[in-house]
């Protein structure tokens, strides 16, 4: 493509005024080392002109691009941008690799919001091209009932599932379990909903406390509440909005949650009243992270307990049961994964595919030395592996599928 009409297409994104056909064109050249050298020269241009949106220093460039996206009337409500922070640069590098995670992957968010026929034809080249693509996870989660009958939650039909003594069982029509008791509660009996690697799903129990369950995760609960406590079992990551309940005395009666007591460095419970908060223990994980957004818990591992206030976070160390609260935490970071986002704030890489692994069902390996690349920002769940590993490539990353496995070769 000649220079002069591709600078009329980067001055056109910039400007927020570039079509559907155009956006086409621009995200396949875009990839282009010629496309490259001139967006590095538009972007010069841009920065130094300080009238410009205000962006006048190269850091700021992430910005520029958020801030085309966001204004831009297909642009995803969550903007897509995913930086390497702690790898040495060139202003030209950072140029490209600000250009394409923010340009390529809003322009992914266009083809897959409105023309998926197009989305992979601007990803498959270079490396990209040998890399097989893994659709992302979904609602998925199989319910067991307390007599070891199970019902595949996806598959299964709106309305009545299954009843359990006085309460019904229900999947509405948004996909949501929901457990509704009439009348007096009967015997109690246990149920679990489970999550595969891939899957997560929402739920309501019988006291109207909503639950999210990540993937690979599980939550064991009573169909029923009755008596001083409501005691529930989780393994994996849940994200909890626990609703106030009050017993025949008038008392609120606490909401304890028991994390991965079968595992090790398992043990540890969380005291709640009512509150909003999250929970992450999966076992691959050295750390168990208890998030508080709203309300107070009580975190306890053996004779050790910490209390939470909103915006803290109790980290327990399995190695050596150390259990420690953290300030100022990024809450939005921690429960970003109920919103359909992966969200990062300087996270090594290797935590960043262990979350791939759960949520696209691979398995990742290493081949040479563990890159010590860190990421910051948000990339939607709703794309597929392949244009996930496309942003972690800018960072001079490479990446190999074979099967369900990734094989990381930086």
């Amino acid at each position: 493509m000649e220079k002069q009409a591709f600078e009329h297409l980067v001055q056109k994104f910039l400007d927020e005024t570039i079509g559907q056909e155009e956006l086409a064109v621009f995200l396949a050249e875009v990839q282009k080392e010629p496309g490259l050298a001139v967006i590095d020269d538009v972007l010069r241009a841009r920065l130094e002109n300080k009238m410009d949106r205000g962006l006048s220093d190269p850091g700021q460039l992430p910005e520029m691009f958020a801030e085309v996206l966001k204004r831009s009337g297909e642009a995803p409500q969550t903007p897509v941008v995913a930086m390497p922070v702690k790898r040495s640069f060139t202003f030209k590098r950072i140029a490209a690799a600000a250009v394409l995670t923010g340009l390529v992957l809003g322009g992914l968010y266009y083809f897959n919001t409105g023309n998926r026929a197009k989305d992979t034809g601007a990803l498959q080249s270079g490396a990209a091209a040998i890399i097989k693509d893994v659709q992302p996870g979904g609602n998925k989660a199989i319910l067991t009932l307390a007599d070891g009958s199970t019902i595949t939650l996806d598959s299964a039909k709106n309305g009545q599932l299954s009843r359990q003594g006085n309460t019904s069982i229900i999947k509405l029509n948004n996909g949501q379990l929901a457990y509704q008791a009439k009348g007096q509660a009967g015997a109690v009996v246990y149920n679990t909903i489970s999550t595969p690697r891939g899957g997560t799903y929402k739920i309501t129990l019988p006291d109207n406390t909503t639950v999210w369950l990540n993937a690979g995760s599980s939550l064991r609960f009573p169909t029923a509440f009755t008596g001083s406590e409501r005691n529930v079992q989780i393994t994996g990551e849940a994200y909890f909005e626990v609703s106030r309940h009050t017993g025949a005395d008038g008392r609120n009666v606490p909401f304890i949650v028991r994390v991965n007591d079968a595992a090790a460095g398992g043990g540890m419970q969380v005291e709640v009243l009512g509150t909003h908060f999250n929970i992450m223990a999966y076992d691959d994980e050295s750390v168990v992270k208890t998030t508080l957004l709203e309300g107070a818990v009580k975190v306890t591992k053996s004779n050790n307990s910490v209390l939470l206030s909103p915006m803290q976070q109790a980290r327990l160390v399995k190695q050596n049961s150390d259990l420690k609260v953290t300030n100022s935490i990024n809450a939005e970071e921690e429960t970003a994964w109920i919103n359909g986002v992966f969200q990062y704030n300087d996270t090594e890489l290797p935590a960043i595919m262990r979350q791939l692994s759960r949520w696209y069902d691979v398995e990742v390996s290493y081949e040479g030395p563990i890159p010590t690349d860190r990421f910051t920002g948000k990339i939607s769940k709703n794309i597929s592996l392949t244009q996930v590993l496309k942003i972690l490539e800018l960072s001079d990353l490479h990446f190999k599928i074979e099967g369900r496995k990734i094989i990381v070769t930086a």
